[in-house]
C-alpha cells in the first residue's frame, strides 16, 4: 500500500499494515461470523421476551389499580348515599372498623402491585442471564 505524501498525514492509510505488525506479522484471528450472529440474533430475542414481560406486568398492574379505583368509587357513592338519606349514625358508627379493614385492604392492594412488578423483576433477570450465559459458551 503506498503511502500518502500529498496531505497532512492519515493515520488510517496504512492501518492494514499496522494491524498486522501489531500481531506479530501474521494474519488477523478469525471470526467466527455464524456465532456472532447467533448471538445478535438471541440478543434480540431476548429483548423481545424483555419487552413481552415488562408490557404484560404492566397491563397487570394497570388491571389491578382499576379494579382498586372502581371499587373505591363504589364504596364512596354508598356512603355517600348512606349520608344523604340521614344515615349518618351508621356510618359514623362504622367508621373506625371501616378504616381498620380499608387499612389492610390497602396493604395487600399494595403487596399484590408489588408482587407483579417483582415476578417481573425475576423474569426479565432470568431470560437476560440466560442468554447471556448462552453468548459465554455457559449452555
Amino acid at each position: 500500500m503506498a503511502k500518502n505524501t500529498s496531505g497532512p498525514a492519515n493515520p488510517f492509510a496504512d492501518w492494514y499494515e499496522n494491524i498486522q505488525k501489531m500481531v506479530g506479522g501474521g494474519s488477523f484471528p478469525s471470526v467466527d461470523m455464524k456465532s456472532l450472529t447467533e448471538a445478535g440474533q438471541g440478543n434480540m430475542k431476548a429483548m423481545g421476551d424483555v419487552a413481552k414481560i415488562a408490557a404484560n406486568a404492566l397491563q397487570d398492574i394497570v388491571k389491578q389499580q382499576q379494579a382498586i379505583a372502581t371499587q373505591a368509587v363504589a364504596e364512596w357513592q354508598e356512603t355517600a348515599g348512606k349520608l344523604t338519606k340521614g344515615d349518618a349514625q351508621a356510618v359514623l358508627t362504622g367508621s373506625l372498623e371501616t378504616f381498620r379493614s380499608k387499612a389492610e385492604e390497602a396493604a395487600k392492594n399494595f403487596g399484590d402491585l408489588s408482587e407483579i412488578a417483582r415476578k417481573a423483576q425475576t423474569d426479565i433477570w432470568g431470560v437476560l442471564t440466560a442468554q447471556f450465559e448462552k453468548n459465554i459458551g455457559k449452555k
